[in-house]
């Protein structure tokens, strides 16, 4: 990307692939995490297909500074914290300079933001040891006990240098295994979000057309969205796959109509309606809802158990611009299908 060096790029190249540094890294963690309690974590988790308004969310949790997080200044160190925190402490001389991100979605982000960082822990245990980059697709997946401590070493080593007590972490791939994590840890909090299909389908589809573009232009934009697992969209696209059939059924689909979109809503969230059930710690959170009605907003702060005055930060959905039928070219039962799921969605909680 322009806004990475050449050395920059060296860097991430070192830290986030596979390698001597990864395998270090990863061993690291595993060897730390002997005393890690999976029944003290108390971390909140925030996940939900791209483009469902979890980073708005993200930061306005985080806006109340109550939270450590993975935040970009952090990178490509983001597997051995204490190089992080040392790296931060001296060379972190931008902390302040706000530009709008990738997505041109007019959030913007500095190098204290935080962001999906944690993925590439993924990317060099679970994903490596079942063979799955070599997949084209990504689908849900169990975490067992040990990779779920190894996982938590991580996280809390960010709350001890960020001197809190919870972790707050953003990770739209964290619902294909929730089920674990969920289960794994009964004290932590899931918040899944989800958006009204017409207006979600159509802002994946236009990210997904602007990132080509952008990755056509610039190689590493791919390259570093591939280190860490950003696979949502763009040239290194992975859809999310459920049942067998639905892979057959989006590679007979072209990806820049928004039919294809509107299928991968309709697999992600009707996957998540019928599988997160009787769970505590998920909180199933309608975008829309959360932007509009004051009762919705003040529900999750009081499940998060948060002050809402602490909260510098204001939603807005940019849904009017989207959520219209009357330019979509897709079959009338399809979309009164993906519809009822949505309004059963918002009846869930």
């Amino acid at each position: 990307m322009k806004d990475y060096s050449y050395l920059t790029q060296i860097l991430h190249n070192q830290f986030l692939n596979d390698g001597q540094v990864m395998n270090f890294s990863i061993k690291r963690l595993f060897s730390k995490s002997k005393n890690t309690s999976l029944k003290d974590c108390k971390h909140i988790f925030i996940t939900g297909l791209a483009r469902s308004g979890t980073t708005a969310l993200l930061q306005a949790l985080d806006s109340t500074n109550n939270y450590a997080s993975l935040r970009y200044k952090y990178m490509p160190f983001i597997l051995l914290p204490k190089l992080a925190k040392i790296y931060t402490n001296y060379f972190n001389k931008n902390a302040d300079l706000e530009k709008e991100r990738l997505h041109g979605d007019n959030l913007k982000i500095s190098s204290e933001s935080p962001e999906c960082l944690d993925e590439p822990f993924w990317i060099h245990t679970k994903y490596k040891q079942d063979n799955m980059l070599n997949k084209n697709f990504m689908s849900p997946h169990i975490v067992d006990f040990n990779l779920a401590k190894a996982y938590i070493t991580l996280l809390n080593s960010y709350t001890k240098i960020e001197k809190k007590e919870i972790c707050l972490i953003k990770n739209n791939n964290n619902h294909l295994r929730i089920l674990s994590l969920s289960e794994l840890l009964p004290n932590a909090n899931f918040l899944v979000l989800f958006r009204s299909p017409i207006a979600h389908a159509k802002s994946l589809l236009k990210l997904h057309t602007r990132l080509k573009k952008k990755q056509t232009d610039d190689g590493y934009i791919l390259d570093y969205m591939n280190q860490i697992g950003h696979w949502e969209f763009g040239l290194g696209k992975k859809p999310f796959i459920y049942e067998n059939n639905q892979n057959y059924i989006l590679k007979g689909l072209e990806d820049i109509n928004l039919e294809y979109w509107i299928n991968q809503w309709v697999f992600t969230y009707n996957w998540m309606l019928n599988q997160l059930k009787y769970r505590n710690n998920i909180r199933m959170v309608c975008y829309e809802d959360l932007c509009e009605d004051k009762n919705v907003q003040k529900d999750i702060f009081n499940f998060l158990k948060i002050n809402q005055e602490e909260i510098k930060f204001k939603f807005r959905t940019g849904s009017s611009n989207y959520d219209k039928n009357n330019d979509i070219n897709v079959d009338s039962k399809f979309l009164k299908n993906a519809i009822d799921i949505y309004n059963e969605l918002r009846n869930k909680n």
